[in-house]
């Protein structure tokens, strides 16, 4: 008997240690995630294949785990993880970890491209949190959505969410964090030009710049170099960069230096940072690069080397194209609002006939009160959904339009190239009206072609358009009664005008027709 007791007693303790360690370790590691991640990855890497867990520890891993490679700056595609500890605490109701799996789970969904899916699991993550008291997290949460936003262009969003960052990594009292928002919001208002605001957040971050290190450092001095430079500063912005350079190498600051060189005249540096940049994960960055490079190798008669990389930059704008979810990210952050108001309204709504329910017991007078009420609410709704509707049927009447004036200017262009053919082949000139349709028509398609040409007289402006409709040297001669060889001529030196660029007349029929 004394026997039997002292085996269930070992059994006992032996279950009891085989759990409580993974309890024990986790909460260590929760500990520090936020303020240490990659000391928290190396603590949980060994643990991935640990099967004695139970399962609010298999939830809590699989979170710490995640949450503390992406604090890192690390990724991982594998989301089974993040999925348990999601489903886990979904059905726990544990909001507060919730939030932390929905936001997780979202950064890995955002990273494969399932963009829409990515953009509303943040948004729930963010709906869970908005009434928690946890800076640390709600920090990454917001400088997360503000790069969301900052990658689509949606400043308004970026700038709005990164000044819940800072006001959240300063309850946090992180200096770290601190400037980092700084940085992002500095660098938000350089991208729009406002030299002011760049300056009055780089202001802030002074003080506790020095005592950071890697990105957020070099952040800091990207920023106050360009503020210098738009003060004509080159040379202390120059150094700036290059100290920069030193903790950790960024896109800004290569392309700032870029510029800064070709000020100099030092080709050859200049075109060191574009072909740097030519691989930027930004496409904006990107595009322009190889545009810069293209030009260079150009005008140096490197066609090969011009013909490649612009290969690579249509490859750019290919991939740029499919991936055009800009409109996608913004609308489902709008609908995604709108539809919480809706929820808040439904919940108040609800909230108002359980009033009426509660004190219709209370007498007639009530009852007749509350009625009156609910029939006030129901008539303002009808009004809005009224509004609704005028509304989207007047956007759909403008976008009618809209279609049928491209219509109708696309066939009247037809017309006019067509006569202006006709009248080649007969050896007339071209018909004042004629040339004046061709412009008009033409520049109602493109803007940018219009101020590109704004600088040409009117002949000039003639051959570029004509060319552009694949008229041919000899046509163009006989519309505006010249020479073949004057057109010739006047082709080659609008390549050098326009486009800065030197080559022959068929380089500019290349060029003016890619505009």
């Amino acid at each position: 008997m004394i026997s039997l007791s002292f085996l269930i007693l070992c059994l006992l303790i032996v279950g009891c240690s085989t759990e409580q360690p993974h309890s024990e370790f986790l909460s260590r590691a929760e500990q520090s995630v936020f303020e240490h991640p990659d000391s928290v990855v190396r603590m949980l890497a060994p643990r991935w294949y640990d099967t004695k867990m139970n399962e609010a520890d298999r939830a809590l891993y699989g979170l710490l785990y995640t949450e503390a490679l992406h604090r890192s700056g690390l990724f991982t595609e594998a989301n089974s993880l993040i999925l348990f500890s999601r489903k886990y605490y979904k059905e726990k109701g544990d909001d507060e970890h919730l939030s932390r799996a929905l936001l997780h789970h979202a950064i890995i969904l955002y990273k494969q491209k399932q963009t829409h899916e990515a953009v509303l699991t943040m948004k729930q993550a963010e709906y869970l949190a908005k009434d928690m008291d946890l800076p640390a997290f709600k920090w990454y949460l917001y400088s997360v959505l503000g790069d969301v936003n900052d990658n689509v262009g949606n400043y308004t969003q970026t700038l709005r969410y990164y000044k819940q960052a800072l006001a959240e990594a300063r309850r946090s009292k992180n200096e770290a964090w601190t400037v980092q928002t700084l940085n992002n919001i500095a660098a938000t208002f350089d991208l729009l030009g406002q030299t002011d605001s760049l300056k009055y957040y780089t202001d802030l971050a002074q003080p506790s710049a020095p005592r950071t290190d890697g990105e957020i450092r070099a952040t800091y001095l990207v920023n106050k170099a360009s503020y210098l430079m738009s003060l004509g500063k080159y040379q202390e912005a120059k150094r700036l960069l290059m100290e920069s350079m030193r903790y950790t190498p960024t896109d800004r600051a290569s392309k700032l230096l870029a510029d800064i060189y070709m000020r100099e005249g030092d080709i050859k540096s200049a075109v060191q940072q574009w072909y740097r940049l030519a691989n930027s994960f930004s496409p904006d960055v990107s595009i322009q690069s190889y545009r810069l490079l293209i030009r260079y190798l150009n005008s140096n008669g490197n066609r090969d080397g011009a013909l490649e990389y612009s290969q690579r930059l249509n490859a750019v704008y290919q991939k740029l194209y499919e991936r055009s979810d800009a409109a996608g990210i913004i609308d489902a952050q709008a609908q995604f609002d709108e539809q919480q108001q809706e929820r808040r309204q439904y919940r108040m709504t609800i909230a108002l006939l359980s009033a009426i329910i509660l004190l219709s017991i209370v007498g007639a007078a009530a009852v007749w009160y509350i009625r009156r009420r609910i029939d006030r609410i129901n008539a303002r709704f009808a009004q809005s959904e009224q509004r609704y509707d005028l509304t989207r049927k007047e956007l759909t009447r403008l976008r009618q339009q809209k279609e049928r004036e491209l219509l109708e200017n696309s066939r009247q262009l037809k017309d006019v190239v067509a006569r202006l053919h006709s009248a080649a082949n007969r050896g007339q000139a071209a018909q004042d009206e004629d040339v004046s349709m061709l412009a008009q028509l033409s520049y109602a398609q493109s803007q940018k072609l219009q101020q590109l040409l704004s600088v040409l007289n009117t002949r000039e402006q003639t051959v570029c358009l004509l060319t552009r409709q694949n008229f041919l040297p000899t046509e163009i001669a006989t519309l505006t009664i010249s020479t073949p060889q004057a057109i010739t001529n006047i082709r080659v030196r609008l390549l050098r005008k326009l486009f800065d660029q030197t080559g022959g007349a068929k380089d500019f029929d290349a060029a003016i027709k890619n505009v």
